[in-house]
């Protein structure tokens, strides 16, 4: 499929009725989504902010006017997402004096766990995100 194709749906339902035909599976997700992606250390608007990105929201791609932080998230982000090689010592000095060592491991695994999603919604013919 290339990327101006619409997806075909491989599995009928939404995600959480897909989820659910495994009810571990359903579990498993609602507590990841209620303990890593939507609480945690790291404030949910930046959360949000990568999430959007990884879903290749346009707006997300600039980072004029956004703050340090924001900025180094979304760089991460990229990195995690798309060439670790970019999260060399310079983004990671840049990291560990915008976050705590616990923020760097609620914002760095909620987006993984996102990607990963994401990736899967793609895969069965869903939206990147429910938005």
């Amino acid at each position: 499929m290339s990327r101006g194709t619409a997806p075909v749906r491989q599995l009928p339902g939404t995600a959480d009725e897909i989820r659910a035909r495994v009810p571990a599976v359903l579990e498993a997700y609602e507590f990841t989504r209620d303990n890593v992606l939507r609480r945690g250390v790291v404030d949910q608007d930046l959360k949000e902010l990568c999430f959007r990105f990884l879903a290749g929201a346009p707006a997300t791609s600039d980072v004029a006017g956004r703050t340090e932080r924001e900025r180094a998230a979304l760089e991460w982000a990229e990195a995690i997402a798309y060439d670790s090689d970019r999260a060399g010592d310079a983004l990671w000095s840049r990291l560990h004096l915008l976050f705590s060592e616990s923020e760097l491991v609620d914002l760095g695994c909620a987006i993984g766990f996102e990607l990963g999603y994401q990736h899967w919604r793609r895969t069965i013919g869903l939206a990147p995100r429910d938005d």
